[in-house]
């Protein structure tokens, strides 16, 4: 993904799967979402530059967390039945976010 020019909607579906997929994966005992969203603002940056630093994903995922975790639990909960299929809403959140900041 980083050698790869991605437009601004591919930019946003990437950065909000990779969050969606490590915390699925779940490696910590504590922390995965602090870490999920850290890795969705850093391939953020990365692609888009230091105006991504100024995207409040962290408030937006707050003020929206009965949704942010509903939307976690469409996908599944044991890895071996995870559906990314429904990952559409969880994946719009932030895209979501950034319109109501405006």
């Amino acid at each position: 993904l980083l050698s790869k020019e991605l437009n601004p909607f591919e930019i946003f579906y990437y950065s909000s799967l990779l969050h969606l997929v490590f915390v699925k994966i779940h490696p910590f005992q504590d922390g995965n979402g602090r870490t999920a969203r850290l890795i969705e603002k850093w391939l953020l940056i990365e692609k888009i530059g230091k105006k991504a630093a100024s995207v409040q994903l962290e408030k937006n995922y707050y003020k929206n967390l009965n949704d942010y975790y509903s939307n976690i639990r469409k996908v599944g909960l044991e890895y071996e039945d995870l559906d990314y299929s429904k990952s559409l809403n969880f994946l719009l959140m932030t895209a979501k976010g950034i319109d109501e900041q405006k």
